[in-house]
């Protein structure tokens, strides 16, 4: 089974609303009426494109914060985060202008080994997956890439699921 994992910057006038469409709406008939989707689509737009599994990424966050001192994990927005997180099932960390000055330099794919990253990966996950570490560098540069691209009106919200 694969995850999938979405990189949406989203300006910060939209961020508040975000956890009031996480939850479909219940309706007297028929299923809940679930808008997420469609807001995230209306107020946000791809940041980066990621190919490999979302599953990556969730060994990559704690690999760049443990070895790197790079936590992209938490947040000023770590109660829109956590509340996303629960509604939609999945894991929703948001990237902030705060990240892209503290670790944006830090996050150059040159500063990064795919063997390490890779031996990282296959420990962590007791697995042996010869392409581990190449799918953590485009992570890595998947990551580097939103955070260039943030203002101070701007967050990055990714979605793993």
């Amino acid at each position: 089974m694969s995850s999938i994992a979405s990189f949406i910057k989203v300006p910060l006038s939209a961020i508040k609303d975000l956890s009031d469409t996480a939850v479909p709406k219940k309706r007297w008939f028929g299923a809940p009426k679930d808008t997420f989707d469609d807001y995230v689509r209306k107020h946000g737009r791809e940041a980066a494109e990621y190919r490999s599994s979302g599953y990556v990424l969730a060994t990559l966050l704690p690999y760049l914060q443990e070895k790197r001192q790079i936590d992209l994990m938490h947040s000023a927005y770590d109660k829109i985060a956590e509340s996303l997180s629960d509604a939609r099932q999945a894991t929703y960390f948001i990237f902030t202008p705060t990240h892209r000055s503290a670790f944006l330099r830090l996050l150059d794919v040159s500063l990064f080994s795919e063997d390490e990253l890779r031996e990282y990966y296959n420990e962590l996950n007791e697995t042996d997956e010869a392409d581990s570490g190449r799918a953590m560098l485009d992570g890595v540069a998947a990551i580097q890439q939103c955070l260039s691209l943030l203002d101070d009106n701007s967050v990055v919200l990714l979605g793993i699921g």
